[in-house]
């Protein structure tokens, strides 16, 4: 299991940052906390979570484009 603290000078950029993260497995863990320099958040993510999201782009990459079909009217 893999744990990870973002912080930032305002709830924006918080936000913003942990945004990032979220589509790399990451998952929020406890509440936005509070501290001198800002705000913090602390995520998580299982090896398994990692590794899905590998192997979901991978079979993104693979799958060719579709072509849309297009009508021509006369």
């Amino acid at each position: 299991m893999e744990y990870n603290i973002i912080t930032a000078p305002d709830l924006e950029g918080l936000a913003s940052e942990v945004a990032g993260f979220l589509p790399q497995g990451w998952r929020l863990k406890g509440g936005i906390l509070e501290h001198g320099d800002g705000y913090a958040q602390q995520l998580v993510r299982h090896t398994k979570d990692r590794l899905r999201v590998q192997q979901q782009q991978q079979q993104q990459r693979r799958q060719p484009a579709k072509q849309r079909r297009t009508k021509w009217i006369e």
